[in-house]
């Protein structure tokens, strides 16, 4: 029993002079964890008046009223009582302060051992991907965090939305049904906690997202047991490309020295995540561009040979040939150099296909929408590449039609654009389908999938060539543009490529 109780004590423990005399030290400030041992060995004392812990600095916790622990240094000093019995003195000394400062060296060194890492994955040759997912299994790592996700900025201003990539951190396998519920979400700036990230520019935390109106996946999360969240924005200067997002057990900490943490891991490896991703933007702009030259020769070369049948003489080969180089030398630069503002759909479909000849066989049908800057190079290369195609394979001779046609769906979500090569003589049987996968259809691929966040599908049938996109309208920004809804080719500047 308590029977003495100075004010460092009070200060120390929270309770009182008054409240702790005459309580019992086991319930008063011993954990519960240790009160057990703590009867034990007092028994232990009084029958045989040992004790392996007195007169000795020992290091355990003790209990504040609040019912905290904290780690103490702690010596007992048994004394006699002149009536018999003992008294025991206890001088206590508090060790938050240095467990404090080695808690936040240990932190220091494991960010450093992080960013480290990181550095290091940065310089092998692997997929952005893969050292996406590489960042987000060390951050977890270090954090405690048992998953982390990557989403990606797409879009400008008001019309920014950020777009799951499927690039996971799971410690569990337990914790897959949040993969699921994430896939299917769009979070515009201020929506959700990744929204938030993305309106304010700095790190937002939750301690019990099952309580948050705001975090739409709630209910998904907390059936996981994941009820901790962190969602930090990642870019460079003003620019956010990204948000990384962390979610933890009730286990997992959030106090400040964790949030400062992952404020400094976070920034660094969004720094990181951005080269790479410009590395392999940069990587595949140099095979387009080999691509693209050699292409352009290849079609240069049949123009110039389809031209130099047809004229009569130098004059009227230099007006056939000469504008179609032109054209080709337009669609290029659209694609690689002129993607720093946004374009008119129709002006960007018919500048890409201007290497196409007979325009009064061309249609073209597309709302006077703008395209966001990030989407001017990969749809103009999509465009392109089937109008190189078409040049190269037959869908641009005389007996053909090409028909483009762009609408966007009923529901809103997506532009569909449909690319038809008509032939005016049904074959005999439609074409095989070929079963090589070239590096034109890898780029296809690249830019509807993987750039724009679409699909397509291609067909041969008896009536000619079929390719339908569908890209998801929040990828392209769309906007009102002036200019007609819909156009014939060659009838309007706005689609003309020698406007």
């Amino acid at each position: 029993m308590v029977v003495a109780w100075n004010g460092a004590a009070e200060t120390l423990f929270g309770w009182a002079k008054s409240e702790a005399l005459g309580a019992s030290m086991g319930q008063l400030i011993v954990p519960p964890q240790h009160r057990e041992n703590h009867a034990r060995g007092l028994e232990h004392f009084n029958r045989t008046g040992e004790g392996p812990v007195l007169e000795k600095r020992v290091q355990i916790t003790a209990l504040h009223r609040d019912s905290t622990e904290f780690p103490i240094e702690l010596s007992i000093f048994p004394m006699p009582l002149d009536g018999g019995g003992r008294i025991f003195y206890a001088f206590i000394r508090s060790r938050v302060a240095e467990e404090t400062a080695r808690r936040e060296q240990e932190l220091r060194a494991r960010e450093a051992d992080a960013l480290l890492a990181v550095a290091q994955r940065l310089l092998d040759d692997v997929s952005f991907d893969e050292f996406t997912q590489f960042c987000l299994d060390t951050v977890c790592g270090v954090s405690g965090m048992e998953a982390g996700h990557f989403l990606v900025v797409r879009g400008r201003g008001d019309h920014a939305r950020l777009h799951p990539t499927g690039i996971w951190h799971l410690a569990d396998a337990h914790f897959q049904p949040v993969v699921e519920a994430t896939s299917r979400v769009l979070f515009a700036p201020g929506e959700g906690l990744p929204g938030r990230a993305l309106r304010s520019g700095r790190l937002e935390a939750l301690d019990d997202l099952s309580a948050s109106r705001q975090f739409v996946r709630r209910d998904t999360f907390a059936k996981v047991g994941l009820t901790r969240a962190v969602a930090l924005p990642v870019g460079q200067g003003d620019e956010i490309h990204g948000v990384l997002e962390f979610f933890g057990t009730p286990r997992a900490r959030l106090d400040a020295q964790i949030l400062r943490m992952l404020q400094t891991i976070g920034s660094q490896v969004g720094v990181a995540i951005r080269r790479k991703q410009n590395s392999e933007h940069r990587e595949t702009l140099r095979r387009e561009m080999s691509h693209r030259v050699g292409n352009s020769l290849t079609v240069l070369a049949s123009i110039y040979r389809s031209c130099s049948r047809a004229a009569q003489n130098k004059d009227e080969l230099d007006d056939a040939f000469l504008g179609r180089l032109v054209a080709v030398g337009r669609a290029n630069r659209m694609a690689i150099e002129d993607a720093s503002e946004g374009v008119a759909l129709p002006a960007l479909i018919g500048e890409a296909i201007g290497i196409l000849p007979e325009r009064d066989r061309i249609t073209i049908e597309a709302p006077a929408l703008v395209v966001d800057s990030d989407s001017v190079m990969p749809l103009s290369l999509i465009l392109n590449e089937l109008a190189t195609n078409a040049l190269k394979h037959g869908g641009a001779r005389e007996d053909a039609r090409i028909s483009i046609r762009a609408a966007v769906s009923e529901a809103q979500e997506d532009l569909v654009l449909d690319w038809s090569e008509i032939r005016d003589i049904a074959p005999a049987a439609p074409p095989q389908a070929s079963q090589r996968v070239g590096f034109g259809t890898r780029l296809m691929q690249l830019m509807v999938e993987g750039r724009l966040g679409g699909s397509f599908e291609r067909r041969h049938d008896e009536t000619g060539f079929h390719v339908r996109l569908r890209l998801p309208c929040a990828r392209l920004e769309m906007a009102e543009a002036p200019g007609p809804g819909g156009t014939r080719y060659g009838q309007s500047p706005s689609v003309a490529p020698n406007a």
